[in-house]
């Protein structure tokens, strides 16, 4: 199989959309287009979209998620078809290294002052058999090359994943079996303390069909309290919506749970920078012609033990939310259409949907991870 190594960057032009005057003009947000192996950056003090293609495999790479690390100035990409994990240089976007992870790499979470990246698995989809049962670390201290190991946690397709703020816990969720991991890095054994996210369903960890939830995305506020997007829906002919619970890690146990619509599927899910607030993109059914608002962005405010549903919206710009993302200062949210093919800005405080910027052909471009970034 022939290996691409090199660098591709096209600006594609200048003024290709207006770009708001109450939209931060140093803002830019890089989305991956899965199905187009490119990832945007949208950069609203230009009005500009760049592209830079992901062209590390010759049979398709399929960019899906990507983290910013501001610090130490790179950006990361999950490839899920090629199974490469890749580091950019945040001022150039020059490919600096890569590492092969395989078996469809997902989400990830930055530790930036311990140079360290955690990548979750990608779930099963149209008949995938795929059921990876472990995270990777991968170490990027070296400038030069990065490094990985394995955790195994013994339960299929840990998609969603998240970090407490000083990087000594990394959480889990198995999508394929519905239980939930707490790996406590600076314990001398590693400890690995587990649970399942809903007694009664998921007895068995290690079962790939016990998913009647199906965690997608988890964030960690407050340390001590972890924030879990489930998508649920029709699961061996029970009917479950979609829901957003609130744990507590240090004692790992759930506090409450917001229910949404049967065919919402609460998906990637962000933390607010200054409110006790997430946001939450629901991708809704497939059927979009049928489920016109299954769709749409959600904001849940939380306390120590309980969640509120502050506001939910919809639009007919959307069709298949994805990804997920929030400005430096909280008061901009953006949501790429995996369907719609277009990056969505919302004001955080009402959802009012403020731009919605075409990013490539609809249903084929495929928006997916999202990741903001203030020069």
């Amino acid at each position: 199989k022939k290996i691409y190594l090199t660098f591709s960057l096209i600006t594609i032009s200048c003024g290709l959309y207006e770009s708001k005057d109450d939209i931060g003009v140093s803002d830019k947000v890089y989305v991956a287009l899965q199905g187009a192996d490119t990832v945007r950056v949208v950069n609203f003090g230009t009005g500009t979209l760049e592209s830079i293609a992901i062209n590390y495999d010759n049979e398709g790479n399929e960019p899906h998620f990507i983290s910013i690390d501001e610090i130490n100035r790179y950006w990361f990409v999950t490839a899920f078809k090629s199974g490469w994990v890749a580091r950019y240089n945040l001022d150039t976007n020059e490919l600096i290294d890569k590492v092969m992870v395989g078996n469809k790499p997902a989400l990830m979470v930055l530790n930036k002052a311990g140079k360290k990246l955690y990548v979750s698995r990608m779930m099963r989809m149209m008949g995938n058999l795929n059921n990876s049962t472990f995270i990777q670390e991968i170490d990027y201290s070296d400038p030069g090359t990065m490094t990985a190991i394995d955790y195994e946690i013994g339960a299929p397709e840990p998609h969603g994943i998240a970090i407490n703020s000083d990087g000594s816990e990394v959480y889990t969720a198995s999508y394929g079996s519905d239980w939930l991991f707490k790996l406590k890095l600076l314990s001398d054994s590693q400890n690995i303390e587990e649970i399942a996210l809903e007694f009664g369903y998921s007895l068995d960890k290690s079962d790939p069909n016990n998913n009647r939830l199906k965690p997608v995305q988890c964030v960690s506020v407050r340390d001590s309290l972890l924030l879990v997007s489930c998508e649920a829906g029709i699961w061996n002919a029970e009917s479950n919506p979609g829901q957003v619970h609130l744990w507590n890690t240090n004692t790992m146990t759930r506090k409450d749970t917001l229910h949404f619509d049967l065919h919402s599927k609460p998906w990637h899910i962000i933390n607010s920078p200054n409110t006790n607030r997430v946001y939450v993109a629901l991708k809704g059914h497939f059927d979009f012609d049928n489920y016109p608002d299954s769709d749409g962005v959600a904001c849940v405010s939380y306390d120590e033990n309980s969640l509120n549903l502050e506001w939910l919206v919809h639009s007919d710009e959307f069709i298949g939310l994805h990804g997920i993302d929030i400005s430096d200062d909280g008061h901009r949210l953006y949501v790429s259409g995996r369907i719609d093919g277009k990056l969505h800005v919302l004001d955080t405080q009402d959802g009012t949907v403020l731009q919605s910027i075409k990013l490539g052909p609809k249903f084929s471009s495929q928006p997916s991870g999202v990741a903001y970034y203030s020069n």
